[in-house]
């Protein structure tokens, strides 16, 4: 199958954001993500009104949309990768910072993932580990039943 690429129009190149809109977008995610140690990928394009929108992607090979920034009108909307509704801000700046907050995992995820490490650990030491303990226990009393005693 062969796939034709027409070229953009000059004005959908940058998705029609402002030059310095863009520039501070892609400076602020980059910064973020030198300081984590990832790549930035991102992508723009429009709305089916017109509107300008910036995305955030994952890393390859999905580019899965992590984050979506709109300007409709006078504000900024930003978007999670589902298309859900984390903050409408009057200026770019403000909309960043939530971006960044959103990108950071929230303490309750860690102690989230902590309590099923740990419950995951307690299952493997009752399926696992109890039954060899009460199997050595059984040897012991047969060849052994003075050692039996100790333990």
């Amino acid at each position: 199958m062969n796939v034709v690429a027409f070229p953009k129009p000059v004005g959908a190149l940058a998705g029609d954001w402002r030059p310095d809109e863009l520039r501070q977008l892609i400076d602020a995610l980059s910064a973020h993500a030198r300081a984590n140690g990832a790549t930035v990928y991102w992508d723009v394009g429009t709305t089916e009104c017109g509107d300008p929108q910036f995305y955030l992607l994952g890393p390859p090979p999905h580019f899965e949309c992590l984050l979506c920034c709109s300007r409709v009108e006078a504000r900024y909307i930003l978007e999670d990768g589902a298309g859900g509704v984390l903050a409408e801000e009057t200026t770019l700046g403000e909309a960043i910072a939530r971006a960044f907050r959103a990108l950071r995992p929230s303490r309750g995820a860690v102690l989230s993932r902590m309590f099923l490490l740990l419950a995951a650990f307690r299952i493997t030491v009752e399926q696992k580990l109890e039954p060899m303990l009460a199997e050595s226990t059984d040897w012991l009393t047969r060849f052994a039943p003075q050692l039996a005693a100790l333990a």
